[in-house]
């Protein structure tokens, strides 16, 4: 900013009259010194002209803290539409390429070594303010229940994903065990693992301490802390043990997962609740959903290491994105049905391969994949354990015998499995399962 302070403008009046002719002096020949000349002359010009007036000109107090301060001033201006363009340019680009992405990261704490388990009851204290109950609502009065563990302070909370699915545009109130209520809004859900993470506004929430659910053995001890009844009540606790640490359960009609069992009963309204080892860890989030109906005292749990990257991925991506496929269709043979000679090879019958399959092209129906990555697939574990184990864009290698006898290997990229959510936003969307729904007065409260 140029400075104008110093350089202000001076205004000459001129006078109105006609200034009146100098009278001309005679001027003596007698000699006089050279001062008094000067002074002579002096004396007749302050006599005869009119004197100039000028604008009084009022000198600075301080010349040099003004200059300093404009600078100053200039630094600031300068800085603001620095910062302004920065900002505008940050929203433009981000509105390019997306919206911000949080991220949030649990880690799994190790099972603890040379530490005695606690009790039942020590067990739900150091847990349980960490489990909430859901209700799930809308506008025309559906309603269904669960519960959910508190993910993070920060009010992520993570639960399953069919909670929802038959509420249609739903809302969530999320109650604590310290009997206080609180709004939540829906971030993402994936069918496939049947989880789903909510979020309550504010801070300071109690999470839950995860553990590595890998290191759970058959016969260990587990808690389940949900809130089966109501969702405004305290949670309630039941204890089992592990029945089986990678139960392998069909979730969908095309997907399988492997699952922690247990005895430890749990019940619809315990839905997204926690299953818990005897050191306050939670190992796995249950589901009601994924039940056994042919047996009884049969409870599944979706492992930890599963929900990780999961409701990572939920949170930062919206949906779960990493998630490997290899884009096929089959038949399980095993070895009975060649004994039986149903089957000329022990393997998986391909049934149909996807276009957009890596496969696709090189294998066709009828072929028999008889090994991944040099494993022999004795049975669809062997290759679901290695998809699980993938993610998207690694590289397999598939060894299959064509019906002709002949057998070839090839190189096959991992395509993403991308989840999608029971989530409904369409108000006017009927419900899936109605008559599952709860009675729920709204909004006067629960009855």
């Amino acid at each position: 900013m140029d400075n104008f302070e110093n350089n202000k403008e001076v205004t000459v009046q001129q006078p109105d009259e006609v200034i009146e002719e100098i009278p001309t002096t005679e001027v003596k020949t007698e000699e006089i010194s050279a001062e008094e000349a000067v002074e002579a002359q002096a004396e007749e010009f302050s006599a005869v002209y009119n004197p100039i007036i000028v604008d009084e000109i009022v000198p600075e107090k301080d010349d040099k803290a003004s200059s300093r301060g404009l600078k100053v001033f200039a630094f600031i201006m300068a800085a603001v539409i620095l910062v302004s363009t920065a900002c505008v340019t940050g929203y433009f680009v981000g509105k390019s390429k997306g919206v911000y992405k949080p991220k949030v990261n649990v880690n799994l704490a190790a099972k603890p070594a040379d530490t005695n388990e606690m009790t039942a009851a020590q067990v739900y204290d150091a847990v349980g303010d960490s489990v909430v109950g859901i209700i799930v609502y809308n506008e025309k009065g559906s309603a269904s229940y669960a519960s959910g563990v508190i993910y993070s302070k920060d009010g992520y909370i993570v639960t399953n994903d069919h909670i929802y699915s038959s509420v249609a545009a739903p809302k969530f109130k999320i109650y604590t065990q310290d009997g206080k209520e609180y709004d939540a809004e829906y971030v993402a859900g994936d069918t496939v693992s049947d989880l789903a993470v909510l979020k309550m506004d504010g801070n300071g929430f109690k999470a839950a301490t995860f553990g590595n659910s890998d290191q759970l053995i058959y016969g260990e001890g587990v808690v389940a802390i949900g809130c089966p009844n109501e969702p405004t009540d305290k949670a309630s606790i039941t204890r089992g043990i592990v029945s089986a640490v990678d139960r392998r359960v069909q979730t969908t009609s095309s997907y399988s997962a492997r699952l922690i069992q247990t005895d430890s009963p749990i019940n619809p309204g315990s839905s997204g609740g926690a299953l818990v080892n005897m050191y306050g860890q939670v190992v796995g989030i249950t589901s009601a959903k994924l039940v056994a109906e042919a047996h009884e005292s049969v409870g599944y749990a979706i492992p930890t290491t599963t929900m990780k990257y999961i409701v990572e991925e939920l949170i930062k991506e919206g949906r779960v994105v990493s998630r490997a496929r290899l884009g096929i269709t089959y038949f399980a043979v095993n070895s009975i049905a060649v004994e039986l000679k149903q089957y000329k090879y022990v393997g998986l019958l391909v049934d149909s391969v996807a276009e957009d399959s890596d496969l696709y092209g090189k294998i066709k129906k009828g072929d028999t994949i008889v090994q991944i990555n040099g494993l022999d697939t004795t049975d669809d574990a062997v290759v679901l354990n290695i998809i699980e184990q993938s993610r998207a864009g690694d590289k397999i290698t598939v060894t299959v015998i064509t019906e002709s006898g002949e057998s070839k290997t090839f190189k096959a990229t991992l395509r993403a499995n991308v989840g999608e959510s029971s989530y409904q936003a369409d108000i006017n969307r009927l419900p899936q399962n109605p008559e599952s729904n709860k009675d729920f007065n709204f909004p006067e409260g629960e009855e």
